[in-house]
């Protein structure tokens, strides 16, 4: 799926140590100004996904009636009302990388730095536009859809990035596992979401987890 990759000013503000963009420092917001070129020309952000039905989930596992199963008791609570699930893997591609390598080993450290940031805030806002579509997408068939879940996430071992890999074409993939399950290039992203029956309970909220964890500086919380 062809895709695009935004970077939403705000997000990379926070990540920069701030709290809104225009409060960031006149220096950092013009090495981004100057970096945003350089960037556009590096990224090339693809998207793949399919569906699968869900067998059953129980005790604590997704049953998928087409491949591996998941273990995790807060993947089985998000799923327990889906017939289906959507399983992604997306990236911008590895010459952003490779020009964010470039910069650290000749000593331009801020300009890396940033760079990295723009990136990780291109490939989160790449899978949220891909999940808002098929959210749009699918209210229209009067279905609803479930927050994401990526492995390595919450109690969703990270070593399932293997059954989720196994479900793709590796030979349509641009993006590999290394021995410990981490995805090269480095900005790419998995993950899964479900979909429930058209005569599921619309007033019925998606399980969050976030709201039952105490790690309330955790990047990743959804609340």
């Amino acid at each position: 799926m062809e895709i695009t990759s935004i970077i939403e000013k705000d997000k990379l503000a926070k990540l920069l140590g701030g709290d809104e963009f225009g409060n960031i420092s006149r220096s950092t917001r013009l090495k981004i100004e100057k970096l945003e070129p350089v960037f556009e020309k590096l990224v090339n952000p693809s998207l793949h996904h399919q569906n699968t039905e869900i067998n059953s989930v129980e005790k604590g596992t997704v049953h998928l009636e087409e491949g591996p199963e998941f273990k995790s008791s807060k993947l089985s609570k998000t799923l327990k009302n889906c017939k289906e699930i959507v399983c992604y893997i997306a990236t911008l591609g590895g010459d952003v990388e490779g020009e964010i390598k470039r910069l650290m080993d000749e000593k331009h450290l801020a300009e890396a730095y940033i760079l990295d940031a723009m990136a990780s805030v291109a490939a989160d806002n790449m899978v949220a536009t891909f999940h808002q579509r098929m959210i749009s997408e699918y209210k229209s068939q009067g279905k609803q859809v479930t927050l994401c879940f990526s492995p390595g996430y919450c109690d969703w071992p990270i070593t399932d990035q293997k059954k989720l890999f196994s479900m793709f074409d590796s030979n349509e993939l641009d993006i590999e596992l290394t021995d410990s399950c981490f995805m090269q290039p480095r900005k790419s992203i998995s993950g899964v979401f479900g979909i429930t029956p058209p005569d599921s309970n619309p007033r019925e909220q998606s399980y969050n987890p976030c709201l039952e964890c105490n790690r309330h500086n955790c990047s990743a919380r959804r609340t």
